[in-house]
C-alpha cells in the first residue's frame, strides 16, 4: 500500500509540472547500444541505493527541477535526449513501478551478450556446479529373438526387470551360467544408478585458461552469440544491488540429419539456438547407433552483476533435451532398440570466489 501510495504521489508531482529542465551535456554519440543500456541502468538508479523504488523517481524530479546541485550532469539523463527535464523523471516512475522495462528485449539481450562473454576475457575466478538429471529413459525393441523381450516405451528400470524375470523362469533358467547371471546384476545396478542425479564440481582460478573449458559455451573464446530470433525472451531488473538478466528459448526439434552430431558437427552446432549459448552434447554416431531426433526444451539463463561495479556475481543455466538414438545394429540378429532419453541438466557459477 505504501509503495503504491508513493506512485501516486510522485506521479501527482510529475503531472503537475511544467516543462522544468535542466541542460545536461551532449550525449555520446560514440557509445555502442550495450554502452548506453548499462548506463541506463544505472541512472535509473538515481539514489544510488543498488535498487529501483519511487525515491529515484524523486530524485529525478529534483534534478529536473534544479533544486540538485551539480545535475545539469549526463547522471541524470535517463533517456539519453541531453537534457535533465521531467521526462527523465516520467521514465524512471513507469520503470520503477513496472509499467516499462527499463530496457527493451533487443537490449537487453545485446547487453546480456556483452557482459556475459566479459567471463571469457577478463576470466574471473569460479566454482561451477553442473548437475544432469534423467527423469525418463524409455526404451523400444522389436525382432527381439524372445517375443515378450519386445517392449514399446517402456522406462529402462522396468525393462531391465522384465528381462531379470524372463530370464529367470524355465526354460531360460536353465542355460544361465555365473557369468550372465553377473550381467543381469550388473544391468539392474545400472538401470538404478541411471535415474540419479550426476552432479559434478569444478574450480577454476582467476585469469585460467580453463575458463574456455569450463565456461559455456565450452572450448570457445564467447560465451554468447544469441540473437533476437533465437529467444523467447530477455529482460533484465535491479534488485538489491544486483542487474539480474533473464534470458530463455524457445522448444526446438530437430528430426534426423538435421542435428549435426559428432566431433565434425561442433561448429555447426554453435549456430543452432541453444548451441549459441549453451554446451549442447555431441551424440557421437561412430559407434554405429542413428540419431532420429532431438528436442531442446526449457532453456534459460540468469545471469547476476554488481549494478556498480559491472563485476558478474553468478551465472545459472538450465535446458532440457531428449534424444532418441537407434542403438548399433546387432551381428546376426535382426533386434532393433530405440532409446528415448530424457536429461535435466543445470550449471551454476559463483564468480569471484577465487584467488590466485
Amino acid at each position: 500500500m505504501k509503495k503504491a501510495l508513493s506512485v501516486i504521489l510522485v506521479l501527482s508531482v510529475l503531472m503537475g509540472m511544467f516543462a522544468i529542465c535542466a541542460t545536461a551535456a551532449d550525449t555520446d554519440t560514440t557509445l555502442t547500444t550495450a554502452e548506453k543500456s548499462m548506463l541506463k541502468i544505472q541512472r535509473v538508479d538515481a539514489d544510488g541505493d543498488g535498487s529501483y523504488s519511487t525515491a529515484d523517481a524523486k530524485k529525478l524530479l529534483q534534478a529536473a527541477a534544479g533544486i540538485i546541485e551539480n545535475a545539469d550532469g549526463e547522471q541524470y539523463d535517463v533517456n539519453f535526449d541531453g537534457a535533465v527535464s521531467i521526462s527523465d523523471a516520467q521514465e524512471t516512475l513507469r520503470i520503477v513501478s513496472g509499467i516499462s522495462p527499463v530496457l527493451t528485449q533487443s537490449e537487453a539481450l545485446e547487453l546480456f551478450n556483452a557482459e556475459i562473454n566479459t567471463v571469457k576475457s577478463v576470466r574471473p575466478g569460479f566454482e561451477k556446479t553442473a548437475t544432469v538429471v534423467c527423469p525418463s529413459i524409455k526404451i523400444t525393441t522389436t525382432n527381439a529373438p524372445i517375443a515378450d523381450m519386445n517392449v514399446t516405451d517402456l522406462e529402462f528400470d522396468k525393462y531391465v526387470d522384465k528381462i531379470i524375470k524372463l530370464m529367470n523362469t524355465f526354460p531360460y533358467n536353465v542355460a544361465l551360467n555365473d557369468e550372465m547371471k553377473a550381467q543381469l546384476n550388473e544391468m539392474k545396478v545400472q538401470a538404478e544408478e541411471a535415474y540419479e542425479p550426476q552432479t559434478s564440481e569444478k574450480t577454476v582460478a582467476k585469469h585460467s585458461n580453463s575458463h574456455y573449458s569450463y565456461f559455456p559455451v565450452n572450448n570457445l573464446g564467447w560465451s554468447s552469440k544469441l540473437t533476437v530470433a533465437d529467444i523467447s525472451g530477455a529482460a533484465c531488473k535491479v534488485v538489491d544491488g544486483s542487474i539480474v538478466y533473464t534470458i530463455t528459448l524457445p522448444d526446438v526439434t530437430y528430426v534426423g540429419d538435421e542435428y549435426p552430431t559428432g566431433s565434425s558437427g561442433f561448429a555447426k552446432r554453435q549456430t543452432l539456438p541453444y548451441g549459441k549459448v549453451f554446451t549442447i552434447p555431441a551424440l557421437d554416431e561412430s559407434d554405429g547407433s542413428t540419431v532420429n531426433k532431438v528436442v531442446f526444451k526449457k532453456g534459460k539463463v540468469v545471469l547476476r552483476q554488481d549494478v556498480l561495479t559491472g563485476d558478474i556475481l553468478s551465472a545459472d543455466y538450465s535446458y532440457t533435451y531428449i534424444s532418441e538414438v537407434m542403438a548399433p545394429p546387432q551381428e546376426d540378429s535382426e533386434l532393433t532398440m530405440k532409446t528415448a532419453t530424457t536429461a535435466n541438466l543445470t550449471e551454476n557459477y559463483i564468480m569471484n570466489r577465487v584467488t590466485v
